[in-house]
């Protein structure tokens, strides 16, 4: 059985991108100012260091793997630092459908339902969500498997996926 991956970058928001845009421009003009005088480039320096870690240290990715009965969940921040959000076993799985789907209705709009939202929010991407049963519930993942992913899963357990 091979192993089947998929990242998928989660999309910047348009709050994070004005922040960036407005610390950016914060440095620039303290910068500037730090011609005229001196004291203002520990300011600048300040705010050029936000802006780095505003930008370029908060990208997040989320990675799915599933292989050989066992889907794991994890999230990549600015693709280096790697965290461990979940592994679920297929046997505890109820359903794999696409969100919005009547199969799964009931456990969207269960609040004692946990909830993890691992997709890229980009408008047109085809959503997902398995349910299992945890230690404490029910559970609910959001993701966005690929077809080759969720052909892999239907080999083996075709009664829990819904396409």
């Amino acid at each position: 059985m091979n192993e089947k991956l998929v990242i998928v970058p989660r999309k910047n928001t348009v709050g994070k991108k004005i922040l960036n845009f407005a610390w950016f421009v914060l440095a620039l003009l303290f910068l500037l100012a730090a011609f005229l005088m001196p004291v203002f480039f520990l300011a600048a320096m300040v705010f050029a260091a936000v802006w780095y870690f505003q930008a370029f240290q908060s990208d997040i990715e989320y990675e799915y793997t599933y292989f050989d009965g066992e889907f794991r969940f994890a999230k990549i921040k600015a693709k280096r630092k790697r965290k461990n959000i979940g592994e679920v076993e297929m046997e505890d799985v109820v359903a794999i459908a696409p969100k919005g789907d009547r199969s799964v209705y009931k456990y969207e709009t269960d609040r004692n339902v946990s909830y993890r939202n691992l997709t890229s929010g980009e408008p047109d991407a085809k959503i997902y969500e398995l349910i299992y049963k945890g230690d404490k519930g029910f559970c609910r993942y959001e993701f966005e498997p690929d077809e080759e992913m969720l052909d892999a899963v239907i080999v083996k357990y075709p009664r829990v996926v819904i396409k």
